[in-house]
C-alpha cells in the first residue's frame, strides 16, 4: 500500500524529505540555515508553502475531471449508437 505524503500525520517524512533534498542539492544554503539555527522554522515554512501548492492542483485537478466526466451535451448525441431494445 502506498503512502500518502500529503496526509498531516505524515509531515514528519515530509520535512524529512526536504530536509534531505536541501542538504543533497544545496548544501551551502542547508549549512547556512542549519548554522543560523533556523532549519527547523525553514523546513516548517518550506514545508507549509508546498502543502499549499499540493492542495491548489488537487482542487484544479477535481474541477477538471468534473468537467471531463460530467460536462454532458447533446450537442454530439448521436441516436446511432444507443443500444437496440
Amino acid at each position: 500500500m502506498m503512502i500518502n505524503l500529503a496526509d498531516e500525520n505524515q509531515k514528519e517524512k515530509r520535512l524529512e524529505m526536504i530536509r534531505q533534498a536541501l542538504k543533497e542539492k544545496a548544501p551551502m544554503k542547508y549549512s547556512e540555515v542549519e548554522a543560523s539555527g533556523k532549519l527547523q522554522e525553514f523546513l516548517e515554512e518550506h514545508d507549509a508553502e508546498m502543502m499549499a501548492f499540493y492542495n491548489e492542483a488537487i482542487k484544479e485537478v477535481w474541477k477538471d475531471t468534473l468537467e471531463r466526466f460530467l460536462g454532458f451535451s447533446d450537442l454530439d448525441f448521436d441516436e446511432t449508437t444507443l443500444p437496440a431494445g
